[in-house]
């Protein structure tokens, strides 16, 4: 029960990250600006994990700050990345296509 109780959680993480970045439609956001804006919601380690799985998903971009270069969390600190939806983000958003790992 509480495995499925996480499991839920992290659906919605998920969603409400997804929903957070698109905030700025058509410009990066600082992760840490994200993060600052969930806190009361979400541990850091849940957020770093939804993070991970939009990106890995191919729902989100991240890149470095100052290079503009592509990179993921697992190889740049989250204080130097900021993220924009992608297609296939903003997709979820509107419901036109489904995953089962986010609620929005």
């Amino acid at each position: 029960m509480i495995e499925r109780i996480r499991q839920k959680a992290f659906f919605k993480n998920n969603g409400m990250v997804l929903k957070a970045v698109n905030l700025l439609r058509d410009k990066f956001v600082a992760l840490t600006d994200i993060r600052y804006a969930l806190e009361p919601s979400m541990t850091e380690a849940e957020f770093r994990d939804s993070i991970n799985y939009l990106t890995e998903s191919g729902y989100i971009r991240l890149r470095h700050m100052d290079s503009k270069a592509c990179t993921t969390l697992a190889d740049t600190a989250m204080e130097q990345l900021e993220a924009k939806v992608s297609a296939d983000g903003i997709k979820i958003i509107a419901c036109v296509r489904k995953d089962e790992c986010i609620d929005v």
